[in-house]
């Protein structure tokens, strides 16, 4: 399972372009730091239901 993640990454690594702006800006972010200060209000797993929306009274005519 292990072999399969790598081999997963490697091929990331090809099709990122690594000289990207925001790559190189991701390298730069303390992401321990932000996982540290957030970490006990964020969860992983899927998020909040979505909230039921009805129609505004802009939309009905």
């Amino acid at each position: 399972m292990i072999a399969r993640k790598t081999c997963c990454f490697r091929a990331l690594d090809q099709i990122i372009d690594m000289g990207h702006p925001l790559v190189r800006l991701a390298a730069l972010i303390d992401w321990k730091f932000l996982d540290d200060r957030f970490g006990s209000v964020c969860q992983t797993g899927p998020g909040q239901p979505g909230r039921r929306r009805g129609l505004s009274p802009a939309c009905s005519s």
